[in-house]
C-alpha cells in the first residue's frame, strides 16, 4: 500500500511539473517567490541582480549584457528580462546580473565588476542580442571562466581588428532565420554567425568538431549542436543552430537555459 502511495505521489508531481513547463501555455510563467531582485547601477549602466532569496555568498555570477532592456523604466519586481532565465538561478545555483548594454558600448567597466560580488568564485559573461561577449573575449580573456552569446554576432569593425590573444571557452545560440541579427550577417554592422564562431575556434586551435541533434520542443524546428574540441588549452566552442525565426532566447524552441548552464558550469 505504501508503495502504491509513493508511485501515485510521484505521478502527481510529474504531472504538475509537465503542466508548468508546457511551452504552449499562453499564460506567462510566474517568477518564483524565492527569487530576490535588486535594481542597481553599475558604472552608469542600469542593472538588475537576481538571486535566490537564501543564496550562498559563494555562488558563481552570470553577467548578461542585454540590449534595449530599458531597466530604468521598470521596477525591480516587474523587470522583464525573460525570466525563465531567472528561474534557472535556482536550478544552477548562480547569481544573475543583467546589465543594459548595446553593441559598440565601452565594456571596460567589466574589469571592476567583480568588486560588486567579492565572494563569487567564478564569473561568466553572456551577451544577448549583441556581440559584446566576443568583444570581451578579445579585450579581457582572463576575466571570465567562459563566454556565451545569444542572438548576436561580432561587429564588423571588431572582427576586422581581430585582436583575440588567448583561447576562451565559448557557446553561441542562434536561430538561422533570425530577422534582426541575421545568420549571414548584417551589412556594415555584424559579420555572420559562422565567421564569429570561427574566430574563436581559430584562436583556440580546436582540431576536431562533431555535430549532433538536440531534442526540440514539440512541433518546433530542428536544433543542432556543433562542438569544436581537442584544443591544447582545453577551451572548447559550441554552436547551437536553431531552425527558427526567433530573435530572442530561443527558449520556445528547446531547453536553451539548461544547455547554456550545462556548458558554463563545466568551466
Amino acid at each position: 500500500m505504501k508503495k502504491i502511495f509513493y508511485i501515485l505521489s510521484l505521478c502527481l508531481l510529474l504531472s504538475v511539473a509537465c503542466e508548468k513547463s508546457n511551452p504552449n501555455d499562453e499564460n506567462p510563467v510566474e517568477v518564483p517567490t524565492s527569487l530576490t531582485y535588486v535594481a542597481t547601477t553599475i558604472a552608469d549602466h542600469d542593472a538588475v541582480i537576481v538571486r535566490a532569496s537564501d543564496f550562498e555568498s559563494g555562488a558563481p555570477v552570470v553577467v548578461v549584457l542585454a540590449e534595449d532592456l530599458k531597466l530604468s523604466t521598470r521596477s525591480a519586481e516587474k523587470v522583464d528580462i525573460n525570466f525563465k532565465a531567472a528561474e534557472h538561478c535556482l536550478i544552477g545555483g548562480y547569481v544573475l546580473c543583467v546589465i543594459e548594454a548595446a553593441s559598440g558600448d565601452d565594456i571596460s567597466f567589466l574589469s571592476n565588476l567583480k568588486s560588486e560580488f567579492p565572494y563569487a568564485p567564478k564569473f561568466y559573461l553572456l551577451s544577448y542580442r549583441n556581440g559584446l561577449a566576443y568583444t570581451a573575449a578579445m579585450q579581457m580573456p582572463d576575466a571570465f571562466a567562459a563566454y556565451a552569446c545569444v542572438s548576436g554576432a561580432i561587429d564588423v569593425e571588431t572582427y576586422k581588428a581581430n585582436s583575440f590573444t588567448k583561447p576562451v571557452s565559448f557557446v553561441h545560440v542562434h536561430a538561422t532565420e533570425n530577422p534582426v541579427c541575421k545568420w549571414e550577417g548584417v551589412e556594415n554592422k555584424t559579420v555572420s554567425v559562422p565567421l564569429s564562431v570561427g574566430a574563436i575556434v581559430a584562436i583556440n586551435e580546436c582540431l576536431t568538431f562533431k555535430t549532433s541533434e538536440v531534442l526540440p520542443r514539440e512541433g518546433k524546428g530542428r536544433v543542432t549542436c556543433t562542438r569544436y574540441t581537442d584544443a591544447l588549452s582545453g577551451c572548447d566552442v559550441m554552436l547551437y543552430s536553431v531552425e527558427s525565426a526567433n530573435s530572442g532566447w530561443c527558449d520556445e524552441e528547446f531547453e536553451v537555459y539548461n544547455q547554456i548552464w550545462n556548458f558554463l558550469k563545466t568551466h
